[in-house]
């Protein structure tokens, strides 16, 4: 069994009923059934005396409160990607099945494993390979709104500036989740010499991560687990450039100056942070706190103080906010 297949080892195949694969995490029951299949389960769940809703990408029936809730998609293979959570927050949300991070993540990892369910890395690599294409695409064509309806554009958004920012030759991104920024930045670098490092707290993330980084042919990448607020940390190395990517809303407000000074502890020449800008903090993706552009110069007026005012900052609204510090 793979690292990947152990992290998922909760998500459990049910036994075959009429040839439908199951897959469980949290409260859902995910199926995948494509095609002339999603119709046919239609009208056997509302024959099992089910209530069922239809969604654009759903059917989702329940019977008792105490039973898993059944979800049912047909996503075609190319359709396996990032978005999924787009979907899932668009059309589960609003029904109240999920209202929490635990929840949004449950529903993420069932239907992606529901793709392949005696194979949960072949079904991750779809995902990630699908979504990074996707990212790629967008980078070659910008012109897509920034308002645009999905998980995807945003991101390809921030790291078109990112890239634009880069500095050095060694990078570290921290929270690498997916590793889609460090493989994008490998491949834009076209060379195996410049070190890329991603660290992320979660084990299922970084088995993604290697697995990615394994899919696209870059083995040089390297994705260690260690958490920013740990002293292990600051062992990691000195980086030009270090990212921080959707990360700070995760982490509660007051634990903020131990996670900026270990940021900036291994931070070379420049440090980004990217953050959304919320009216309150989306809690299916759990975040803790939110931020504002106000909040956000507060915080780069604090780094350069920490450093004896020895660089500087300035805030960019990119998808959110962007904090860039500049060593000097």
């Amino acid at each position: 069994m793979t690292d990947l297949e152990q992290t998922y080892n909760t998500t459990t195949p049910c036994k075959k009923v009429r040839h439908i694969q199951a897959v469980v995490a949290g409260k859902f029951k995910v199926m995948y059934q494509p095609g002339s299949a999603f119709e046919q389960t239609n009208l056997r769940l509302i024959q099992q005396g089910l209530a069922v809703h239809e969604t654009p990408h759903f059917l989702i029936a329940s019977k008792h409160e105490n039973q898993p809730i059944i979800l049912v998609h047909r996503l075609r293979a190319h359709e396996v990607d990032n978005n999924i959570g787009y979907y899932l927050m668009r059309e589960l949300a609003p029904c109240g099945l999920i209202t929490s991070d635990e929840d949004f993540e449950a529903a993420m990892i069932a239907v992606v494993i529901s793709i392949s369910p005696h194979n949960p890395v072949e079904a991750w690599n779809l995902f990630s390979l699908n979504t990074l294409q996707r990212l790629r695409e967008k980078l070659n064509d910008l012109s897509s709104s920034t308002e645009a309806a999905d998980f995807i554009t945003p991101f390809a958004h921030i790291y078109h500036r990112l890239l634009q920012l880069k500095v050095g030759t060694s990078l570290l991104d921290v929270g690498c989740a997916c590793a889609f920024w460090p493989v994008l930045v490998a491949e834009q670098a076209q060379t195996t010499s410049a070190r890329i490092v991603g660290v992320d707290s979660r084990g299922d993330a970084i088995a993604i991560s290697n697995n990615l980084a394994s899919a696209a042919n870059m083995p040089h990448l390297e994705f260690r687990q260690i958490d920013l607020l740990a002293q292990e940390f600051l062992q990691i190395d000195i980086f030009d450039m270090v990212t921080a990517i959707a990360l700070l809303e995760h982490i509660p407000e007051e634990q903020l100056p131990q996670a900026f000074d270990h940021l900036l502890r291994v931070t070379r020449l420049r440090l980004i942070i990217s953050v959304p800008y919320e009216e309150q903090a989306t809690l299916a993706y759990g975040h803790q706190q939110v931020f504002t552009r106000e909040k956000l110069e507060q915080w780069g007026k604090w780094c350069v103080e920490h450093l004896q005012d020895q660089g500087h900052f300035w805030c960019e609204d990119v998808m959110g906010g962007l904090l860039v510090v500049e060593r000097r």
